[in-house]
């Protein structure tokens, strides 16, 4: 997994925790909006190098699938949408 891959699965696995616990925020106490922020700028910074499957999710906001698809849970290689 590249370092931006890496970074991506981190910053978004910190986001679904910090929602799942209600908290709203990380225990390094970033909020959800910074965390929504990380999330497009590291979207931006892949470009091209980003496969557009994960463009797709992250596009969407689907968080889930983009877990699912970094960690090599997701096979799909279209839109269904």
């Amino acid at each position: 997994m590249s370092d931006l891959n890496a970074e991506l699965h981190a910053t978004l696995k910190s986001m679904m925790h910090a929602i799942s616990a209600g908290s709203g925020q990380t225990d390094a106490g970033e909020s959800l909006a910074d965390l929504l922020g990380r999330i497009d700028a590291l979207g931006v910074e892949m470009g091209d190098a980003c496969p557009p499957m994960l463009q797709h999710y992250l596009s969407k906001r689907s968080y889930v699938k983009a877990i699912a698809f970094l960690e090599g849970r997701d096979e799909t290689t279209q839109a269904n949408c």
